[in-house]
């Protein structure tokens, strides 16, 4: 009765932390919690050796979304900052693949300029206007293919100029 006892409660533990801690196999999971009722699109896709996400938020009211309070909710996440940059409308319309825009985040990592070994059909680009880019290293890394080099900075928060409409970009693994 002892053994039988101890098993459940064992099992009952190991469900527990289980399902308590699958957000930290998803660098992306803690954005959920961000003003939520803003969320239009949320594209998630986890496997055996890494995954990617893509959410996208917009509301009517304008600097709904600002960089402090974007930086400071990735940071408490566990997220660093590692740089900033803005980009015009010209310049993110040339951000293409199959005649679909798109973010380019592929496995060697962010690049304005498109290239062959293009993975962007996983990353949407919602935003069409001039947009500033928060770079952030995650907890995790995308190991570039055919290779064991790795990028640390995966995490991508992106604020168009009249802060109504954000979105996330996250590649990680392999």
């Amino acid at each position: 009765m002892k053994l039988t006892r101890i098993i459940f409660c064992l099992l009952v533990f190991c469900t527990f932390i289980i399902l308590n801690s699958c957000n930290n196999f998803i660098p992306t999971a803690f954005w959920k919690n961000y003003k939520s009722n803003y969320i239009i699109e949320n594209i998630s896709d986890q496997g055996p050796y890494g995954g990617h996400a893509a959410m996208y938020w917009k509301t009517k009211t304008k600097k709904t979304f600002t960089s402090d309070t974007i930086i400071a909710f990735a940071v408490k996440n566990g997220w660093t900052l590692t740089g900033i940059e803005k980009f015009n409308l010209k310049n993110i319309k040339e951000w293409k693949e199959n005649g679909k825009a798109i973010f380019p985040l592929t496995s060697n990592g962010f690049t304005p300029k498109l290239i062959e070994d293009n993975i962007s059909e996983d990353f949407p680009r919602w935003i069409n206007s001039d947009i500033t880019i928060y770079k952030f290293k995650t907890n995790f890394v995308i190991i570039k293919p055919e290779s064991d080099d790795s990028i640390e900075e995966n995490g991508f928060v992106i604020i168009n100029k009249e802060g109504n409409e954000m979105s996330i970009y996250n590649l990680w693994g392999e």
